[in-house]
């Protein structure tokens, strides 16, 4: 700068107007400016901090409830199992005669007590109720193991009278408790410890004789004893968890301890508490299960927790995070947002003071301060979406029209195995993801492209043997907003988010609404007294021909819904033609045969997954083609072939108005006597298999009632 410039400005500089705001007023503003904001700022990090806990108040009840379930599943497993095999008829039968003959018993074990044994033994190995031989058992060529106290026994009077080897006696400790069980029901010993230091849990199942009413006594008791193992402990891991602190364990009260049943993570925490220990979070749990709470472990270390009662036990499940692992994240993210939130407002005071001092004089100089302003304002929020972009839970990834990728968080980062979010610009989806997963994130992203619309996918994936479903939102972008770029550049916003807790609540919402489908159509089968319960036994008897036969999932499933719903026409049938006793009109006999017709009406716009619809128009079609629509042999749909056999088979062995109901012997041999005209060989014979060779007659007679059953 010259001389004369120089002085020029220094000419010029008087001449600037000084600020037209008194400085005091200005303090004013700025300081009520700094309050406000900062206030704001303060109580936008704490609505953040409660909605991070409510997530994880939600998250923590989804996967408590799913634990419980499965441990509540586990107990239920081992009791119905127990109890199938108390109420065999064939155990009830033998330990009759085995208790009638005990005064006659010879030096050797009767035929039933080998049986009985057999049977507890194979039901010892099915269920676990067995002690796994020690390696130096295994050296020994030995065909008998010592008792190990882990078995399962039949007692009458606290007296063994068959049991597995492992259960020959039973120690008075465990004595005591199967004495102290009730006599007349199912009960659960609870998790004890044994003086080898053991933990094992038992069942006991009153034994009632065959055919036993109301007023009978138990005739003996099953009692069966097992390990507390893996076999339950692996039933707390939630799978997919990732969380190094996330663990759920089971819980009794013990007078005011609380007591540890399960292991835990860490292997020096006490088993045994007091329950008036402050803010314990066992305590809490006992004490006010189902409720979400931030309390403390044994190390006094703070946790999140929440807690669910199991039903049928003593027990308490109890499911905890340390809230430093759970929070750490969401709190650094919050530390980065409140510290982007008050350079801000740092920024935003500074330009109005900088107004205020440079006035409406130095527009020039104002200009280029509000420039630079706006630049630092800019980078900020840059740094603030890219904090929040990182944060997210969810990969996000940003790719072009030909599949190369120009951003991406650091979840995203992490997923494709890189450092920084910075590595995978550049890089194609192919090189990032591998050619298998790319090809359905290009198919996707095409369509969404050409189509100008958002396209949602969703697929599976199978890591370490746990399957987890994903759903993928592929978003069309007009142009990608990055720098350098030609416009436009069109391109694809891809995000992934992890739906498996979602699907399955979705499943566990199909189950009731298909258990409020079952119970339509026993309202249905109800309104004819001499049919109820057709339909589910047709659903059954289709069900398992349909397995017998080897036929895939879907087949199966459709001759079993077709069974379930081949009679809900029988809502348009007049109840007095229903009910009607002696024979019926030629008019009346027509309604009754109409109903099928009438069910196909009614549901064939239903799309099903299977030929459920085509299954019931086909049903009264005949092996040798004199059926209604004329087809025969293989032309008939396999499942309408089982229907049709399911259903002449339960309408003969059910009691009607005009006739009474064949024997299940006399209904197999008028199929077998209609065999290549009305029906299918093989269908029949699958059927006659299922009744006679895999439990199906007593299935069968368990559903068919013996006498008419009132609405």
């Amino acid at each position: 700068m010259t001389s004369t410039q120089s002085a020029m400005a220094s000419e010029m500089m008087p001449k600037l107007k000084s600020p037209s705001i008194n400085p005091k007023v200005l303090i004013a503003i700025v300081a009520a400016i700094a309050i406000i904001g900062s206030a704001a700022v303060m109580r936008f990090v704490a609505s953040e901090k409660d909605r991070e806990l409510l997530a994880w108040q939600n998250r923590l009840a989804l996967i408590a409830d799913s634990r419980a379930a499965d441990v509540e599943s586990w107990l239920d497993r081992h009791s119905k199992e127990l109890g199938g095999v108390a109420s065999n008829p064939s155990l009830q039968l033998y330990l009759s005669e085995l208790l009638s003959e005990a005064d006659a018993r010879t030096a050797e074990d009767p035929a039933q007590a080998v049986f009985l044994r057999n049977l507890l033994s194979m039901t010892a190995d099915r269920l676990g109720f067995v002690e796994p031989a020690s390696k130096e058992l295994k050296s020994v060529a030995a065909n008998v193991r010592p008792a190990s106290g882990v078995g399962i026994a039949i007692l009458k009077n606290g007296k063994i009278l068959v049991a597995t080897s492992g259960l020959a006696t039973i120690p008075q400790e465990l004595a005591a408790k199967i004495e102290a069980a009730p006599k007349d029901k199912p009960s659960l010993i609870d998790i004890f410890t044994t003086d080898r230091g053991k933990s094992r849990i038992g069942w006991v199942e009153p034994i009632y004789p065959i055919q036993a009413d109301d007023s009978a006594q138990p005739i003996g008791r099953l009692v069966a004893i097992k390990n507390v193992d893996a076999d339950l402990f692996k039933l707390l891991h939630h799978p997919g968890a990732t969380e190094k602190t996330l663990e759920a364990v089971l819980l009794r009260r013990e007078g005011d301890n609380a007591v540890y049943l399960s292991p835990q993570e860490n292997k020096d925490a006490a088993t045994e508490l007091a329950l008036t220990t402050p803010d314990l979070d066992a305590a809490f749990a006992l004490q006010s299960p189902g409720n979400f709470g931030e309390k403390k472990d044994a190390q006094s270390q703070r946790t999140l927790m929440t807690s669910r009662l199991i039903a049928h036990s003593p027990w308490v499940m109890m499911l905890r995070i340390n809230r430093n692992q759970a929070l750490a994240l969401s709190e650094l993210r919050l530390r980065q947002i409140q510290f982007s939130l008050f350079f801000a407002l740092l920024a935003m005071i500074g330009g109005i003071v900088a107004v205020w001092y440079y006035g409406t004089s130095k527009r020039t100089l104002l200009l280029s301060a509000e420039t630079k302003r706006m630049a630092k304002q800019a980078a900020a929020q840059e740094k603030l979406l890219r904090v929040v972009a990182d944060n997210q839970l969810e990969p996000i990834v940003i790719a072009d029209e030909n599949n190369i990728a120009h951003f991406a968080n650091a979840k995203a980062a992490k997923a494709f195995r890189l450092g920084f979010p910075s590595d995978v610009i550049g890089k194609t989806l192919d090189a990032l993801m591998g050619a298998a997963y790319a090809e359905g994130y290009e198919k996707a992203n095409e369509t969404a492209l050409s189509t100008n619309k958002p396209f949602v996918r969703t697929w599976t994936i199978e890591e370490e043997g746990n399957k987890r479903t994903i759903m993928s939102e592929h978003i069309p972008l007009v142009h990608v907003p990055v720098d350098g770029l030609t416009i436009p550049t069109p391109g694809v916003l891809m995000i992934d988010q992890d739906i498996t807790a979602i699907v399955k609540e979705r499943e566990h919402s199909e189950r009731i609404l298909r258990q409020m489908v079952n119970m339509l159509i026993t309202i249905v089968d109800r309104r004819d007294p001499y049919a109820a319960s057709h339909s589910a036994c047709v659903a059954l008897v289709a069900k398992s021909v349909a397995a017998n036969l080897g036929l895939d999932r879907l087949l199966i499933e459709s001759a079993e819904t077709a069974g379930n719903l081949m009679n809900i026409g029988k809502i348009l049938v007049p109840s007095e033609v229903l009910t009607k006793r002696g024979a019926l009109t030629e008019d009346e006999m027509k309604w009754i045969q109409q109903s099928l017709k009438s069910s196909v009406r009614l549901i064939e716009k239903i799309e099903f997954d299977g030929p459920v619809v085509d299954t019931l128009r086909q049903a009264r079609e005949r092996w040798d083609g004199a059926g209604p629509l004329g087809l025969k042999g293989e032309e008939i749909l396999i499942t309408a072939r089982i229907i049709a056999v399911a259903n002449a088979f339960v309408g003969m062995i059910s009691l009607r108005a005009w006739r009474e109901a064949l024997s299940i012997d006399e209904a197999i041999k008028n199929l077998l006597a209609q065999i290549e005209t009305q029906f299918d060989r093989r269908v029949v014979v699958a059927l006659a298999d299922y009744v006679e060779n895999k439990q199906g007659r007593e299935a069968v007679s368990k559903l068919i009632p013996t006498e008419p059953v009132s609405a």
